[in-house]
């Protein structure tokens, strides 16, 4: 009996297994049941295999045109031929994060005659049309057996991921046909082959989008005048250095003679020595090389930033970034923090000799401030004429219109933000150049900081209170606001932010305003402190105290800065005491290595590693930092906006393009220096002080270890420049 009950119950087991089994496969059979039965590349070519464009639809020249273009497409005819054969129909690399399929853009935009092609980015996203919900089924890591309609239609954005349910493709149609005849036609088209297998295809086509290759953007009383006012400072420059070269070659030969004012100010010869003097017995040069070094480190985060919003075929190795780094790339969006700093320690170096003198009242501020503000206004003024009448004129492709035009009408109709130095304070996708909000910050704490070392120096203990108080204020507030906005502390390098900075929260409210960026500059005005009781006490550190304390301080702030990467953790719980306590601590990291710097520098020296920053090259790289800034941005979108295919993302292609930017980047920078800012920097001083400027540069000079006393005017004048 024993032996028959079990064999029963071994009979019962199998027979439950059986039927769980069979039931399995039921649910899996009917899971599969739910996905298409055709894979999606191959509907998307049925779908365009024999579209043409909007033939039905829009105004009369749009159907006289498509009519011509089928009957000479059936005909076999090189211009159609062109128009259909730029475009691709059977897209590829979908399930590996492939962004657009490009196809061809000069094949279609160089068709004129007897139309003229007209080369449109139309994006669909993919959905399911019959309710069923396939993101339940969504893991972080597919199987390799499962069905592939799962990424697509299950695909979850969970911000570190390029969409796989989003295709962009390029398409040719005539001219005369809009945007909007074209999603409408597209959208039929796309409704007949795609509902039948429960699939919903939005199409959306943007008319900015949609390019030739004309220049279509307008030209505007704007352009002529700005284009005369650059041609009459090149035409300037270049008599003015033709007449000194005459006078050098004159004086050469043993004639005495004169060079004029104005033709001094405008000579590239006279401005050029400046730029390229050097005195190795500056203290102050050291700032020159921090600020070429972080300059370089700026210039590849911008480069990176604009690479990735390109069309990429394998952005699966992008992505890995969020998990496999490089850690820096994430946590850089306050290398911006070391300008800060070095701003306010030059302006408490410059200011204390001028506030010093007898007989200095508040009025000096305003002078100060007037003078500080005159001085960046010309090259500033310029690059928002040259961004909003004269670039939109310089390329084309299929991006540069949507990027590019933008910009452009940003700094025509918001341009007084930037003048009125609240430009961090309008809406981030209204302002005009992307740089921008830095140079409203410096100039809301030129004010700031003026009026607090006047008042230290007016009052020596309430000014040091002062300063105390706004850095801890600002500390506070970033601390503050993110608890009580549960928000991140750090702005996050998601593909959200990519696309737009003005999809980041933190971006778009903790980023800009001068209250979040105010640690770095009042510790550099602390450090200038600092630095000047050491050097009356005498106060000097050991060789082993300088450089091991450099190592110990750096490591641990880098450490610190790092560790933000890991909010980039989608699937990371969210603390909104960690996230504050990093958000107060993030602007700390560079101050705190800078201030360091700064106390061992000015009182001990860093010996024959100061030759890294202090020497013949970044000295005068350095004094261009400012011009730099102001173009970098603009240049990297300039070449980035230009591109016409996909590219695969690999180091090698980063570093080549980051390297070509940054020195088209300087070249820019150098020119804008040589016609705009040392000419017109001059031409201030004489308007302000006219010939006692040259007695007042010498008044400002700091306190150095050795000969400060040799130092020039102009040395001074560049080193503060940013």
């Amino acid at each position: 009996m024993s032996i028959l009950a079990l064999s029963s119950v071994c009979v019962t087991v199998v027979f439950l297994l059986i039927v769980a089994d069979v039931r399995s496969g039921d649910i899996d059979r009917r899971a599969n049941h739910d996905y298409p039965k055709i894979w999606f590349s191959k509907i998307f070519y049925e779908t365009l295999e024999d579209f043409t464009g909007p033939t039905d639809i829009g105004s009369s020249e749009c159907r006289k045109q498509m009519q011509m273009y089928v009957s000479h497409l059936q005909n076999d005819s090189l211009w159609a031929i062109q128009m259909s054969d730029s475009w691709s129909r059977y897209p590829n690399g979908i399930l590996v994060g492939t962004s657009h399929q490009m196809g061809v853009y000069e094949e279609c935009v160089k068709v004129h005659q007897p139309v003229m092609g007209k080369y449109c980015i139309p994006s669909v996203k993919i959905s399911s049309s019959a309710g069923v919900d396939f993101t339940a089924k969504k893991t972080d890591k597919l199987h390799v057996n499962d069905n592939a309609w799962q990424e697509i239609l299950g695909f979850v954005d969970r911000d570190n991921q390029q969409r796989r349910n989003v295709i962009k493709f390029g398409i040719c149609i005539p001219d005369s046909c809009t945007a909007d005849d074209l999603q409408v036609t597209l959208q039929k088209k796309f409704d007949i082959h795609f509902l039948p297998h429960q699939v919903k295809a939005q199409v959306q086509v943007d008319s900015i989008l949609c390019s030739t290759d004309k220049d279509a953007y307008p030209y505007d009383t704007g352009y002529y005048l700005t284009s005369s006012l650059v041609g009459i400072l090149v035409l300037m420059c270049c008599v003015s250095t033709a007449f000194h070269l005459i006078v050098i070659m004159r004086n050469n030969n043993g004639k005495k003679c004169k060079m004029s004012e104005i033709f001094n100010t405008f000579s590239l010869i006279r401005n050029g020595r400046d730029l390229i003097k050097y005195n190795r017995n500056n203290d102050l040069n050291i700032f020159n090389g921090l600020k070429v070094y972080t300059m370089i480190l700026v210039l590849f985060g911008h480069k990176f930033l604009y690479f990735v919003i390109n069309p990429i075929t394998y952005t699966m190795q992008l992505e890995k970034m969020y998990t496999e780094g490089p850690d820096f790339l994430l946590t850089s969006m306050n290398l911006i923090d070391p300008f800060f700093y070095i701003a306010g320690y030059l302006m408490y170096i410059m200011l204390i000799p001028q506030f010093n003198k007898p007989g200095t009242s508040w009025y000096q501020i305003l002078m100060v401030i007037a003078y500080k503000y005159m001085k960046v206004l010309p090259s500033y003024g310029i690059v928002m004429l040259m961004t909003a009448f004269v670039i939109p004129h310089l390329g084309n492709g299929p991006f540069w219109a949507s990027r590019m035009w933008h910009e452009a009408d940003n700094c025509k109709t918001y341009w007084w933000a930037n003048i009125l130095a609240v430009s961090n304070f309008i809406p981030v996708e209204n302002q005009c150049l992307i740089a921008g909000w830095y140079v409203s910050c410096l100039l809301q704490f030129l004010v700031i900081g003026t009026t607090v070392v006047y008042v230290y120096v007016k009052r020596r203990k309430i000014g040091i209170y002062l300063i105390v108080i706004l850095l801890c204020a600002s500390l506070a507030i970033s601390f503050v606001t993110t608890y009580v906005n549960q928000a991140y502390g750090i702005v996050r390098v998601m593909y959200s932010f990519l696309e737009s900075p003005s999809n980041s929260t933190e971006f778009r409210n903790y980023y800009r305003p001068f209250f979040y960026r105010g640690t770095p500059f009042f510790t550099g005005l602390l450090a200038g402190i600092v630095v000047e009781e050491l050097k009356k006490r005498e106060i000097k550190f050991s060789t082993t105290v300088v450089y091991v304390g450099t190592l110990v301080v750096s490591a641990a702030c880098i450490w610190g800065q790092l560790y933000g990467a890991r909010f980039h953790d989608v699937f990371r719980p969210y603390d909104v005491l960690e996230q504050s306590v990093y958000a107060a601590f993030s602007h700390c990291t560079w101050a705190i290595i800078l201030f360091w710097l700064t106390l061992c520098h000015f009182t001990t020296g860093f010996g024959p590693i100061e030759k890294l920053f202090n020497n013949r090259l970044t000295v005068p790289l350095g004094r261009l930092s400012y011009t730099v800034y102001l173009v970098n941005i603009t240049v990297m979108m300039m070449i980035e906006s230009k591109q016409r295919t996909a590219v695969t993302p690999t180091s090698y292609l980063l570093i080549d393009g980051w390297i070509f930017g940054a020195f088209r980047t300087y070249m820019v920078g150098t020119i804008l220096y040589l016609l705009i800012e040392a000419p017109s920097g001059l031409l201030i001083k004489k308007l302000l002080f006219g010939k006692k400027h040259e007695h007042n540069g010498t008044a400002v000079m700091p306190p150095n270890r050795t000969n400060s006393a040799n130092n020039t005017e102009t040395e001074q004048k560049n080193t503060s420049r940013l």
